[in-house]
Parts: structure tokens; sequence; C-alpha cells
């Protein structure tokens, strides 16, 4: 074809509350090919934010009070008219948005960030359990209702296609990445603490993450209660766990050590004032933030439990370059916590002997999850659809499998000449 597809990436708002996907749609939509794809974006609710700051790609606001505003649905089916998208892109599940869109010309596209059917807190409700099976099968139908699902793994996948949900030949996979060089360029630690408002002298383990059950809040306070008094605790992000984790800290003792920062439009600060990052999710579909903290040589510490960021096809997280301690069984969550603490510890008596695995997870992370891997991955899937309706994950497993294997050599090769540098 001689023009660019044209793509609309939706999202629910403009807004770092929305988490991980937002930055997923954001990093995708910036580093495509402007050639090959354009790309706009699409906001259900709200106003300009973050995104809009930062990009030069168009951004429309269909500025929806809910789901159940009706009167939006002529505005967005008139704003898709005049944008005319070849694909329409949503990464997250505006289900009344792709309702609104029936009959449409344009392909449906849905990214999946995850299996998270049985990551749930403890003890709820009845009520809370019916809830949960009316969104099951609400995103069942919603799934099915798409010309294609992107995930952002083989296990997310795998899952789709055990349940039904998905089928083989609308489905494919493309990871996550992040754009290396925004988490690369940090300010001086100073200047971050600074501005963020952290003590300038204590050791700080760090977060960040939507405070909810699944990603293991309260165990952040237990590493840093066994920490040395001189380690502080950086909490960055927002959501229903704020108020009772406030509380826990006052009645553990721990609240001139743990700084609640809220949410936050630009993570990139939080990275340049933390010494190490924690890594503590009871379920993790990728660990965005574990890249991002890569990316920004921090040091990554965490407790292996479920998820799939090392899933062996294509591992964000490996021995080589992240201090994990195995705690998928409560009854081992004590020990995991324990260790941990005393491998953070040991860090910070002899940081020296992280600069290796610093410099591994870098080179890793920038050669194999660079946010221009994953443009390219996704350029391909918008191609296959617009030219033959469906993905081909076979040929982005190919694609994959290259990078990899040039990202292990890279890496291989840091390793020689680390050893040389230690023996000369």
């Amino acid at each position: 074809m001689t023009r660019p597809i044209r793509v609309a990436m939706v999202h629910y708002r403009d807004d770092a509350i929305a988490g991980g996907s937002l930055r997923v749609g954001e990093t995708i939509a910036n580093n495509l090919d402007p050639a090959r794809v354009a790309a706009e974006f699409v906001f259900a609710y709200a106003g300009p934010g973050p995104v809009t700051e930062r990009t030069n790609l168009p951004c429309h606001f269909i500025r929806a009070n809910g789901p159940k505003d009706f009167a939006a649905w002529p505005r967005a089916r008139a704003l898709f008219s005049r944008l005319q998208p070849d694909i329409i892109h949503f990464q997250e599940g505006v289900v009344w948005l792709r309702t609104a869109l029936m009959k449409t010309p344009s392909k449906k596209v849905v990214h999946i960030h995850g299996r998270y059917s049985s990551f749930h807190s403890p003890g709820q409700t009845t009520r809370q359990k019916l809830r949960v099976a009316l969104d099951a099968l609400l995103s069942r139908t919603y799934l099915k209702s798409m010309d294609a699902q992107i995930c952002i793994n083989h296990a997310t996948r795998d899952w789709l296609l055990d349940l039904g949900w998905i089928a083989k030949d609308k489905s494919c996979v493309v990871y996550n990445a992040i754009d290396v060089a925004r988490f690369a360029l940090a300010m001086p630690q100073d200047e971050a603490r600074a501005q963020l408002g952290l003590p300038r002298d204590a050791l700080l383990l760090g977060m960040i993450c939507r405070l909810v059950w699944e990603k293991g809040c309260a165990d952040f306070l237990s590493i840093i209660e066994r920490l040395p008094e001189r380690w502080g605790g950086v909490i960055c992000g927002d959501g229903p766990l704020r108020d009772q984790l406030r509380q826990e800290c006052e009645k553990r003792g721990l609240a001139n050590r743990i700084h609640f920062l809220g949410s936050v439009d630009d993570v990139t600060p939080v990275y340049a004032a933390i010494d190490a990052y924690a890594f503590v999710s009871r379920y993790d579909a990728f660990g965005l933030t574990v890249a991002e903290a890569m990316a920004a040589r921090v040091p990554v510490f965490g407790i292996e439990r479920e998820g799939d960021y090392n899933e062996s096809e294509y591992p964000l997280i490996r021995p080589d370059i992240a201090t994990m301690v195995k705690g998928d069984r409560e009854s081992d969550l004590e020990d995991a916590i324990q260790e941990i603490a005393k491998r953070i510890s040991d860090f910070g008596e002899r940081p020296v002997t992280h600069i290796d695995s610093i410099e591994r997870a870098r080179a890793w992370v920038d050669n194999s999850f660079a946010a221009s891997i994953q443009a390219e991955a996704m350029t391909r899937v918008y191609q296959d659809i617009f030219d033959r309706e469906h993905p081909s994950q076979d040929a982005l497993s190919r694609f994959y499998q290259t990078q990899r294997d040039a990202g292990e050599r890279i890496v291989d090769e840091l390793d020689a000449r680390q050893v040389v540098a230690a023996t000369a």
C-alpha cells in the first residue's frame, strides 16, 4: 500500500492512575514508524494528561461520563467516522465504546494485559464473587467480538485459548517494552530526592504499583521492617489499599521510614531517587516496572511467585540480572521475606558486588525489551490484519527468537569483558 495504516489507540483516560496499560499504549504509539503506521490516541473519559503532554501524535477525547452515558455514543461514532482508522486498537476494555462502534468498517483489536481471573484478594463476599463471574461473562463476549487479540505473553494467550475465549488464528503475542533511553537518562539522585521530598542520606527501597492486594504491598512493609534503620521505603502509586497501608505503617512503627508519593505523571525521577527496587507482586503478568528499573540501572530484588515475567519463550527476569527468592507458597513466605531483606541489606553494605548484574540487566532490556522491538512487532501485526485479516503467530515467534538470540549474544560478550577486566 502507498499510505501508512491508520490506527486509533483507545484508552480509558489520560491519567497516570491508569497504570501499565496506558504506558504500554503510549510506548507503542510513540515508537511506530509514521511512514508505515499513522497512530492517534483516543481517550474515552476526561481530558488531556501526561500522554498528551509528552506525545507529538494527535489526541482525541470523547469525554464520556461513564459506560451509561449514552449521549457519548453518537459523539464516539462521529469521531471515528472523521478519523476513518483502518484499525481500532483497544488497549483497555472500553466495552461500551466497542458496542457503540458496532458495524463500523474498522478492524477492532484488543490488547490483553494478563491472566487475572485467579488472582484476587482473599475473603471475597458472595456479591464480589458474583461480580467476578459476571465480569468474566462480559469479558468473553467482548474478546470474541474482536477481529484480533494481542496478548503480552504466551501464558496469557494459552490461558484464554484453554477457556475458549479466543482462537489461535485470531490471536498472537507481542511482548511489552519500554523506552530504554527515557529511563537510562536519569537525573542525579540528590536532585530527584529533592524534587520528590525524600530524605537525602537514607538508603531507599522503592516500588511503583497500584496499591492493591496482588501487588504485595504488605510484604513490602515486612521487608522494610527487617532492614537496618538506615533503609527507608518509597511507595509510588495509589489505590484502594492506600489508607490501610498508612495505618499499617503506624501500627508497625514504620511511619517515619515509608514515604508515600501517590500517583505521579512521570516515574523516571522515582527510579533516579531509589537505591534498589522491590518486586513482590503476588501475580504479575509482565513486570513493566522491573524493566524500567533495569533500564535505570537500579538493582532488582524480588520474591518469585505467580507470574509470567520469566516464561521460557522470552523471559524478562533471568537469574543473572535480578536477585529473586522463591516464595510461591504461603508457608515459605516468611522465610522468603527474611532472605530477600538480608540480600538487600548485604547490597547496602557492598553495592559494588551488584555492578556486573546491573549492567547485564541494562543490556538485556536494551536488546530484548526496547520500544523499537515492540513497535516493529506491532507494525507486523497491523500489516497482517490489514492485508490478511489475521495475525501470524509463527512469524512473530521467529522474530522474537531472533531478538532473543541477539540479546543473549550481547550479554554473553559483556560477561566475557567483565571476566577479563576482573582478572587483569
